[in-house]
């Protein structure tokens, strides 16, 4: 939850982050590398006054309450100029809120003016820092903003929730981090929904990389299969490969949603860019008996197409174009049977037909 309020604040634009902590233990080291790596000064605090010299009178302070999850797509859009975000009373008070009003709650999250902290200083050390700034913002004249009521009636934003309400908005979360890919390209599909279902048990533990090397695995070993004779074993394998490389990057999008400055996976970005190169190999030796000129022509111009089809062809067959598993899962029984340098040209001649001929360009 703490690094779901850092992710927003870093997407808020906030250079310096004050955690507000009785002691430091590891949850606030952690959150302390995350922020710097992010580009953020990071300070824990145990006493209010300490603020003031964290922000000076010109700078904007965004507060975000101890225990409140709110939703960010609604906070960034709310909070482009200095608010007080809240939702109706007789809703966000049964579920923890604080009342400011007898129409309004304070939802946890406010932007106002740096000169407030200030004031802190004057004040006891255990005051409640958020819920204080809350009133001097109130006092000294920023906007109150109303929120959606769905947004507490359906949990998507909440204060001091249950383990269980946690883990069912964690997993509407994850599935939100799924690109909605339609079955014009199964593989892509499937491993979209199987990378997402993954993605819940291995994100934050030991298994993250999993995917990402068990697809280096597969690779590795189509190479080993392409060299031993069996290339129709070694386009199954590199089939496997392509699932879990989309997987991983479906793994790896879900642990990065929300990280300032994050970076992909060398290993997988590797993998992803030396598929083709594997594909066109293993296409080249399934054919031992065709010309040289026959074996290497078709598969480069089945990858060119393909990589072609990619970046330019319609909406509706980029994502085909792209479906590295669903090709695997074509050419691998051709190359068993041995026509896979013959199936290859026909993908070749279905692509040019999809991306050229009126009837199925759909521009």
């Amino acid at each position: 939850m703490i690094d779901r309020q850092l992710d927003l604040a870093l997407s808020l634009g906030c250079e310096a982050v004050a955690c507000m902590a009785d002691g430091i233990g590891r949850e606030v080291i952690e959150l302390q590398h995350r922020a710097e790596r992010a580009g953020a000064k990071f300070m824990a605090l145990r006493e209010p006054a300490k603020l003031s010299g964290l922000v000076t009178a010109t700078d904007e302070i965004l507060v975000i309450a101890s225990g409140v999850l709110p939703d960010a797509q609604t906070t960034e859009r709310l909070l482009t100029k200095p608010a007080v975000i809240a939702f109706p009373a007789d809703i966000a008070v049964p579920a923890g809120f604080e009342r400011i009003d007898p129409e309004f709650a304070w939802s946890g999250v406010l932007l106002t003016r740096g000169n407030l902290v200030e004031r802190l200083v004057e004040m006891e050390p255990d005051i409640d820092v958020p819920s204080v700034l809350m009133r001097l913002a109130f006092q000294s004249g920023t906007r109150l903003v109303p929120a959606e009521r769905k947004l507490v009636d359906q949990n998507d934003w909440t204060i001091d929730a249950t383990r269980e309400g946690l883990a069912a908005r964690e997993l509407r979360w994850i599935e939100a981090q799924r690109e909605p890919v339609s079955f014009n390209a199964p593989g892509i599909a499937v491993a979209e929904r199987a990378g997402t279902r993954l993605a819940r048990d291995v994100v934050g533990g030991r298994g993250e990389n999993g995917p990402v090397v068990a697809s280096g695995v597969f690779a590795l070993s189509s190479v080993a299969a392409g060299a031993l004779s069996m290339p129709a074993v070694g386009l199954a394998l590199v089939t496997l490969a392509a699932l879990f490389s989309r997987m991983g990057r479906v793994v790896e999008r879900v642990a990065n949603k929300g990280q300032v400055a994050a970076k992909r996976s060398p290993l997988l970005k590797f993998l992803e860019a030396s598929l083709d190169i594997l594909f066109i190999l293993l296409i080249y030796l399934s054919a031992p008996d065709e010309s040289d000129l026959t074996r290497i022509f078709v598969p480069l111009v089945l990858m060119g197409l393909l990589r072609l089809g990619e970046r330019h062809g319609s909406e509706v067959w980029k994502r085909t174009y792209a479906d590295r598993i669903l090709l695997g899962f074509l050419l691998a029984p051709a190359a068993f049977f041995g026509f896979g340098v013959q199936a290859a040209a026909v993908i070749a001649l279905l692509v040019l037909l999809t991306r050229f001929f009126g009837p199925f360009r759909n521009d």
